[in-house]
């Protein structure tokens, strides 16, 4: 998986854009931006929800999973320079394997599109090589 060495965007200056906060902030660094391409990071090795989602055989939700995938994509607008509130108005996801407690973080490699103040993102998740979802995410970012 290709990473930068040094992330443009960590979580405290994710918190600072229009994003959901504290425990619903999925993405935890973003770890390059060009052009339409967007990679970045999610830890899940200690994630809260974990000890919640059946806690005799952990596994992540994937609920949780397509809302990284679109905060992924409002990330992507966020850094084109839309300001507003971004709300997811359309996904499919495609599940391909669970992620798990033992799983250190999930990349999100994202392509994204930009029509008006619409993203239309394309993101495949990866754990290490092992494919975990594919998602299609539709943002609209409304003005503030």
């Amino acid at each position: 998986m290709p990473t930068a060495k040094h992330p443009i965007y960590f979580r405290p200056q994710l918190e600072a854009m229009f994003l959901p906060v504290e425990q619903m902030l999925q993405i935890d660094r973003v770890n390059s931006i060009d052009g339409e391409r967007l990679v970045c990071e999610m830890d899940v090795s200690s994630h809260w929800v974990f000890p919640l989602h059946f806690p005799s055989d952990p596994i992540f939700p994937g609920t949780l999973l397509i809302e990284a995938a679109g905060q992924a994509v409002a990330i992507w607008g966020w850094h084109a320079g839309l300001r507003g509130r971004p709300r997811l108005v359309k996904v499919e996801a495609k599940f391909e394997s669970p992620v798990l407690p033992e799983d250190r973080f999930v990349t999100f490699m994202a392509t994204v599109r930009l029509r008006k103040n619409i993203c239309l993102g394309s993101v495949g998740l990866f754990v290490g090589e092992r494919k975990v979802a594919e998602v299609t995410a539709v943002i609209i970012i409304a003005k503030f």
